[in-house]
């Protein structure tokens, strides 16, 4: 194959991490130890798709020309992206494994590992097997359905995918004893990649969302951005922490230990979420879609930012919504201090009946798994109460929907209704 012979690129990154490990020719691999039609499908997307692949793979510095001889030497960069199969023993821990573990710890000897799989460099298939590999343990999420009224993902798609192109392109390849791994908890997703961060990166600048730019693997960053599968632009993290929040989830944390640089998404809602009973007077409430979701994620108490937020609206018509719920007497609006914006919470009166029926209903639906008639002397026995404090409570669990009366005299019970069954 023919091609232009150009003078290599002349290194322009500022990057203060010094001569990356990517850059580095490896002097016994040749231009056979390459994969040339892969990387000529990989980088078709770049906007050097339309040149000869050795003119596409000399533009990014994978490959240089041999000083007085008709041959290319090859960088590590380059075994990284497309060595052959066979040339996996270039960097053989530059893959990546996917988990899944049952609970939310590891027990020795990898016994609660339900499912795992190794994915293989070279990189330019192994991304997106990793990808392919990772979004089956994605699940649905039941907490962010109930406040977004649609399926959702337990985590976004742009931070979990973000999460791990991140781990391959920015973890530090010289170190080849470890690799990189991502593993799904019951409660949370964990990526873990070695190398720390790049200075002047730092582990607080990253959980306090502070856009920092250092790049380790230039290179590499620069391909995968050129072909898509990296934004590059450096506000990667501030990015996650913002998706993570629009979703209503905590943002990511992120810890550098024992050499690895560990991310974590966690799967549960950042505020505590409303149970069941609530959740269906919520539904009952003669307000809008928008408003019901506030009510459902933040029931212990709201500003009209956190409306806005929520739900992607204009602060105007946040303001709106967040008015219209006083007026119809379902928050109460507080200033908690002079500087402070106004705190909006739930009516004592539905107050009351959400803490009500979050002690009640669990128990309810405990007892209906196993007896599917309720009568009130089991009531009584079940929450410890007083004849006509129990005749009370179950009046008012038929006026809420969640009881349907049934008998009379001895015969009387009480059968569960929609709430109550879910």
């Amino acid at each position: 194959m023919r091609t232009t012979r150009r003078r290599p690129a002349t290194n322009t990154d500022s990057s203060p991490a010094g001569p990356e490990f990517e850059k580095r020719i490896r002097r016994e691999a040749t231009l056979g130890d390459l994969d040339l039609d892969l990387a000529g499908a990989f980088l078709k997307a770049s906007p050097v798709g339309g040149e000869s692949v050795l003119d596409s793979l000399q533009h990014y510095g994978l490959i240089r020309p041999q000083e007085d001889e008709d041959d290319w030497t090859v960088s590590n960069a380059a075994l990284l992206l497309f060595a052959r199969a066979a040339g996996r023993r270039w960097h053989p821990r530059a893959g990546l494994r996917v988990a899944r573990v049952a609970g939310t710890q590891r027990l020795a000897g990898n016994q609660n590992v339900t499912d795992a799989a190794l994915v293989h460099p070279p990189l330019a298939c192994g991304i997106r097997e990793s990808l392919r590999a990772a979004g089956t343990h994605v699940r649905r999420s039941e907490a962010l359905r109930d406040i977004f009224f649609r399926d959702m993902p337990e985590y976004p798609d742009l931070a979990w995918r973000e999460i791990i192109v991140n781990a391959i392109a920015h973890r530090d390849y010289a170190i080849q004893n470890q690799g990189t791994e991502v593993t799904f908890f019951d409660d949370r997703m964990e990526v873990s990649s070695p190398g720390g961060p790049v200075p002047p990166v730092t582990v607080e600048a990253l959980n306090e969302g502070t856009p920092v730019r250092a790049l380790r693997n230039p290179v590499l960053t620069r391909v995968l951005t050129d072909v898509g599968i990296m934004k590059g632009r450096g506000k990667g993290f501030a990015t996650l922490r913002k998706v993570m929040s629009e979703s209503s989830l905590r943002v990511p944390t992120v810890v550098h230990r024992a050499g690895l640089f560990l991310v974590t998404l966690h799967n549960r809602p950042e505020h505590a979420m409303a149970g069941p009973g609530w959740k269906n007077v919520v539904l009952s409430l003669p307000v809008s879609r928008d408003q019901k979701r506030i009510l459902l994620a933040r029931p212990d108490g709201f500003t009209h930012q956190d409306y806005q937020r929520l739900n992607a609206v204009l602060e105007e018509e946040a303001k709106r919504g967040v008015h219209d719920l006083v007026r119809k007497g379902i928050t109460t609006c507080a200033f908690n201090s002079e500087d402070e914006m106004p705190v909006y919470y739930l009516t004592a009166e539905l107050d009351a009946t959400r803490w009500f029926l979050e002690d009640r209903v669990p128990k309810l639906r405990e007892h209906f798994q196993r007896d599917p008639k309720l009568r009130v002397a089991e009531y009584r026995t079940l929450f410890e109460a007083a004849p006509a404090h129990a005749t009370r409570e179950l009046r008012q669990l038929v006026e809420l929907g969640f009881l349907r009366e049934e008998g009379r005299g001895r015969g009387k019970g009480y059968l569960p209704l929609a709430g109550l069954r879910k």
